[in-house]
This record gives structure tokens, sequence and C-alpha cells, in this order.
């Protein structure tokens, strides 16, 4: 049996143990929390039979647990993933991994010396939807891609951490890294931020964010629009010289759909089989049994590459 302990007793915590069920050999051992109220009410919840642990310290003296997911403020990712790094226990951060590529490279460096499985929880990367897409544009079903456009929003700004910039909100942070993952993902790591605009709230926070990257000497552009103030369509499309992908979705890929020059269908695929976080924690899972410190899915150098986008992005909002 795979073990998982949580560091982090909310909303993500909550969802990751519903997936971490559909998998039947799979379980969460210990929960985390500051408060040893807090994480008793949250495992008796979710998981009655994990140990309520009342301090992250704690975490670290469990035996046998094959995989910390870190759940906490974007704030605090860093401090807790080092701590666990530092006891030789893997870790799976929630994404953004940390509040700077500075962090990031800290990390790295930590779990690089001591032989530790670090990943960060950017679960898109791991939809078969996603890959599958890739395949299509790697066989050049749509040809060279010059254009990304991507929406991703939610009315959620009456959550504390997404105004309260001492938890690491704002649009950005919260919801920004998902385009930015999927313009990385097919444009590669040289892209810049050549525009930036946002609203902000009275605390200094993004309430919305428009970007436009380049890939420079190329062209290609990635262009996406974020906001914690309303509900959007969270739809996508990647347009290439011979065709283009439509992405329902691009937080949690429902549907894909490649369509040739003239516009006609020519292939789709429909989400099945379980949940994204499940197939994240299997691949995490599989890296880990055979000896990886990284995850295919989201090696180390992509998450630094976007970790320098966050540094740059958020310097020019």
């Amino acid at each position: 049996m795979f073990k998982i302990g949580i560091i982090g007793c909310g909303r993500m915590a909550a969802k990751m143990i519903e997936s971490i069920r559909m998998l039947d050999d799979v379980e969460v051992v210990a929960v985390a929390s500051r408060e040893k109220t807090r994480a008793a009410k949250f495992a008796k919840q979710n998981c009655p039979d994990a140990k309520a642990l009342g301090s992250y310290e704690q975490m670290t003296r469990q035996k046998d647990i094959d995989l910390v997911y870190i759940a906490t403020p974007n704030t605090f990712h860093y401090e807790n993933a080092v701590m666990c790094v530092k006891n030789h226990m893997n870790v799976l951060v929630e994404k953004p991994f940390t509040m700077s590529r500075e962090e990031a490279d800290s990390i790295f460096t930590e779990a690089k010396n001591r032989g530790v499985f670090v990943c960060e929880a950017m679960w898109t990367s791991f939809m078969p939807l996603h890959k599958k897409m890739m395949g299509w544009i790697r066989t050049g079903k749509i040809g060279s891609v010059r254009y990304i456009q991507s929406n991703l929003g939610y009315n959620i700004e009456d959550v504390q951490r997404i105004t309260d910039p001492t938890l690491g909100g704002g649009a950005h942070l919260d919801l920004g890294v998902y385009p930015l993952n999927l313009a990385v993902s097919i444009l590669g790591e040289n892209l810049e931020p050549v525009s930036v605009y946002a609203h902000k709230y009275s605390t200094g926070v993004e309430k919305d964010v428009s970007c436009v990257l380049e890939l420079p000497n190329d062209g290609a552009l990635a262009v996406s629009f974020v906001t914690v103030a309303s509900l959007t369509d969270r739809d996508g499309s990647v347009i290439g010289e011979n065709g283009y992908i439509k992405i329902k979705n691009i937080n949690d890929y429902e549907r894909i759909e490649l369509y040739n020059t003239r516009g006609e269908l020519i292939e789709a695929a429909d989400r099945e089989g379980i949940n994204s976080y499940a197939v994240e924690i299997r691949s995490c899972m599989e890296a880990i049994k055979t000896g990886l410190i990284q995850c295919p899915e989201m090696p180390w150098h992509k998450t630094a590459t976007i970790a320098t986008l966050n540094d740059k992005i958020r310097r020019m909002i």
C-alpha cells in the first residue's frame, strides 16, 4: 500500500483525498495542521483512519510515508517542502510550486543532494487529454503552432486566500499558472512576457490579469485572461498553420477537438476514467517506485521555467 501524508487541511486537501479513494492501492495515513483540533476534525470528515497531527513538523517524524502532499497557502509551500525534503520525505507541492524561482531552485538543490522525489502538482500536465493533445501537436496534425488563446475565471473573490497578499493571493498565482503551463507545454521554455495588464483589489493583489507571451525569434503568441471575480467559459484554442485544436475547460480538460484548415472536425476525445488528481498521484507513485526523483509529466526544469515566468509577470503587474 502506497502511503500518503497531507500537510494543510483545506479545500484542496479534501478534494485530493476524495480522488485518492479512487485508487485501491493508495491510502492517506496522516494529516497535519497547525492546530490539532482542526486536523482531527478534518480527518474525521475526510479520512477517519488517518492520524491527526497538530503541527507540520510532526509529519516529518512519521514512519513509512511514501509521499507528502503539501496543500498549505502559497507563501508556505517553500518552508513546508524544504522541511520535508531535509527529512528525506518525497513531496508533491500544490501549484504554484513556490513564490519565486529562487525558492524553487533551493528545493531542487536540497532534493537532488538527498535523492528525494519532488513534483509540482500542476494537474493539467497529467491529464490524458493534455497528453493526447500534445501528441497531435508533436505529430504535426496542425503544423507549426502560431497562436494560443485561453481564459480561466471563477467567482471566488470571497475566499480569503485569494485577496490576501500574505497568503500569496491574486488571480495570477491562483489561476494564471494554468494558461501559463499550457503555453510552456506547447511553445517551450523560451517564452517571454511582452504585455501584462491587471485590475487590483485594495490589498494590492490582482482581480484579473491579461497576459501576452511571445516566443522570441519565432513570433508565436500565447494570449490569456484570468479572473477571480467572474465565471468564464474556461476554454482555449491552439492555432497552427494547418489546423487548430479547441480545448473545453483548460483547468480540467473535458473535451479536445482537432480541426483542419477548412474548419472541419477531424478528431475528438472526451474525458474518461479516474479524475486527474488520482492520475497525478498514480504518476508520482510510479515514479517513486522506479527510483525517479522527478515526474516525467512535470519535470523540474518545467516548474523552474514557470517560476521564472511568474516572477517576470508579477513584476509587470
